[in-house]
């Protein structure tokens, strides 16, 4: 029973099991090309039997006699003498079937003049002037030879058994008049393929078993043994470190396993020096566990921590978490309100852990809310920390940042991206998405580097939602990351209300798919609720180049805000028609002699259910309302030219203006819904 066991535990079995295995995977190769090659052979023996067995059979026929049969479907004499030389040619060749016939391709039909079958076939010939049909395989070959490609053509019936070779019957003219088939039972191919199987399968276990049987014997000794005198020598560990002993391991190989036997002696005698010193270096770990501990609270008082943050706005919801990996971390967030009417939110992640990430992540903080609240843009902002963050930073770190400061009277967002993960971002009544824009380089990585900033509009109902790469680099057991596509998916399957919940429900998916895996970078989220914009709803405005490529650009944001202030279909069909007359008006008369940009403005007034739009452009001074109305009783030949988008216009808004203000046309358009 214990060799039997000590048996189930040894290298042994796998190193029998994979010895015997490579050479079952070898011997089977080398059989299977050897089996092809064998099978190809035995085929190309056929293939040249029946060919030849058709060509002396179509020799020995007077070809022009063939018709004369099947007018009169009699059998002379000289007929019965063929007869008998195709029969005995079938019987001695050990062919199934041996057939003359003329081939109509008109009806696809082959008419029998001869057809005989051997013996021991089991088939039954046809009479004189039988006729059957034939398939597209068949007069496919019939054409190669017809049209000389050919002399014979030999094509196989493999799962059937048969191979079949066609040839052709000619006159003194060389005109085919009819053809030879010969088909051939291919019994003698099967049984030898079959020989040839069970022959190598029992050579390949032969030898499979006594290849098996001495390397394994040989590896036992070479591997095995000297690996038990190592397992025996480590169970007798604490014995020896306990009476400060070194154990002797004989092992007799001179090899990488000697090697391993002298260095485990080693080990026993470093292990030892070390367990002396630990106890000095465990006092010391825990003095600095107390100093980090309290660094901890310090850095996490840092952080905004109280929820709701602005309990006097109710414009936004926002809350944030942050779970450092060691006692302190290097990841920050951030909020605060620039003046009454802005609200800046940020997301960073300082290079490398502990102190030093702590401490260059307060400097980084300080800097980006001071700039941010000095009234600068985030492009600037991060230009100028970037700069002063670069100054005497031996150590080399880096942050990677994300800035995003909101207008809460009209929804715009502008934001940078210093080298950060992408935001996602949940439009009412959609789906969070990644909002994708092209990363700047790190904060304090190089000192001569301008930021560019990016603008989005969020609606009431919308949400964005910042984090650090510790969220989706959560690393399980198995060294799989959370990755970005399972953050996504979670998101979108979160149906709480508050960003809190929402948070705290991506918090359980990261440690329920983490389990016991350890922690190693700081997770750090943010989630922003826009939830109505400051003192009513207003005027959102883009910037459009004043050409006709734009149009569909105009249209499509026109459209949306209709949608989104719940605008009937056929409205916003009324409406995007007298949009689209305006603004190609501008886009062909407001600057002849260069190129410029339109200003599109949207407001909706939900008290009173209108929608106000305003065109402002930078052009030739020129109001379109001094144009009188064309009389649309004329026909279009006897109305002028013009002037009729304007109409449009005013026939489909309740209210229509012109003002030039600052150099500036603009036009004003109010609709009620």
């Amino acid at each position: 029973m214990k060799q039997k066991q000590l048996f189930k535990r040894s290298l042994i079995r796998p190193i029998f099991n994979a010895i015997i295995g490579l050479i079952m995977l070898l011997s089977a190769a080398i059989g299977t090309v050897g089996y092809f090659e064998f099978a190809d052979a035995l085929k190309q023996q056929y293939t040249e039997a029946v060919n030849g067995i058709a060509e002396n059979v179509a020799l020995g026929l007077d070809a022009g006699a063939l018709d004369k049969y099947l007018e009169s479907k009699t059998a002379d004499d000289e007929y019965k003498t063929n007869r008998n030389h195709i029969q005995h040619t079938a019987n001695a060749e050990d062919c199934s079937v041996i057939y003359v016939a003329k081939v109509h391709t008109d009806s696809k039909e082959r008419e029998y003049i001869y057809n005989v079958v051997s013996e021991t076939s089991g088939f039954s010939p046809y009479d004189i002037g039988f006729r059957d049909q034939v398939n597209e395989e068949f007069l496919k070959v019939y054409d190669f030879i017809v049209k000389g490609e050919s002399e014979y053509h030999n094509f196989m019936y493999a799962r059937k058994g048969y191979t079949t070779s066609v040839c052709p019957v000619k006159d003194d003219n060389g005109n085919i008049v009819a053809i030879v088939g010969v088909v051939k039972n291919m019994d003698l191919l099967k049984t030898a393929k079959n020989n040839y199987i069970v022959k190598i399968i029992l050579l390949e276990a032969i030898i499979a078993v006594v290849s098996g049987i001495f390397w394994t014997v040989y590896m036992r000794r070479r591997i095995v043994m000297p690996i038990r005198k190592l397992n025996e020598a480590s169970l007798n560990m604490v014995e020896h470190l306990e009476d400060g002993t070194s154990p002797e391991i004989v092992v007799k190989n001179d090899d990488e396993i000697k090697e391993l036997a002298d260095s485990f002696s080693k080990m026993y005698r470093e292990i030892g020096a070390y367990i002396s010193k630990l106890e000095t270096v465990t006092a010391e770990k825990e003095r600095i566990g107390a100093e980090l501990t309290l660094a901890s609270d310090i850095q996490a008082h840092m952080l905004p921590c109280i929820f709701p943050a602005f309990p006097e706005y109710d414009e936004f919801d926002i809350y944030a978490t942050m779970t450092p990996a060691k006692e302190v971390g290097g990841d920050f967030y951030d909020f605060f309100m620039t003046d009454e009417n802005h609200l800046a939110i940020v997301m960073a992640d300082v290079s490398g852990k502990g102190v030093p990430a702590a401490l260059f992540m307060v400097i980084a903080k300080t800097l980006i809310k001071n700039y941010a609240q000095s009234g600068q843009e985030p492009g600037d902002v991060f230009t100028t920390v970037n700069r002063l963050l670069c100054d005497g930073n031996d150590a080399g770190l880096f942050v990677t940042a994300w800035i995003g400061i909101l207008d809460l009277e009209t929804g715009v967002m502008k934001y940078a991206n210093a080298g950060h993960n992408p935001p996602l971002i949940k439009r009412t009544d959609g789906k969070f998405e990644y909002l994708r824009s092209r990363p700047g380089f790190v904060l304090a990585g190089m000192d001569s580097i301008k930021y560019k900033q990016n603008e989005l509009v969020l609606n009431p109902g919308d949400r964005i939602f910042l984090y650090t790469d510790g969220v989706t680099e959560a690393t399980n057991g198995e060294q799989q990351l959370y990755g970005e596509d399972r953050l996504e998916s979670l998101l979108n399957r979160c149906q709480s209300d508050t960003a809190e919940e929402m948070l705290a429900d991506l918090k359980n998916d990261i440690d329920s798919f983490v389990g016991e895996a350890p922690q190693f970078d700081d997770i750090t989220m943010l989630m922003l609720d826009f939830k109505k914009r400051k003192a009513g709803e207003g005027m959102i405005e883009r910037l459009f180049p004043a050409d006709d490529s734009a149009l569909n650009d105009v249209l499509a944001f026109a459209e949306d805000e209709l949608e989104k202030a719940g605008c009937p279909p056929k409205t916003i069909m009324q409406l995007t028609v007298a949009l689209e007359e305006v603004f190609v008006n501008v886009a062909h008369y407001a600057y002849p002699d260069e190129e410029g940009q339109v200003s599109f403005g949207i407001a909706y007034d939900s008290e009173s259910r209108s929608m106000t739009f305003r065109i402002a452009d930078k052009g030739i001074e020129f109001n379109p309302l001094e144009k009188p109305d064309p009389d649309i009783t004329l026909s279009a030949e006897e109305r002028e030219i013009g002037g009729l988008g304007i109409f449009i216009c005013k026939k489909t808004m309740d209210e229509i203006g012109y003002a030039r203000e600052n150099g500036e046309n603009v036009l004003t358009m109010t609709k009620k819904l």
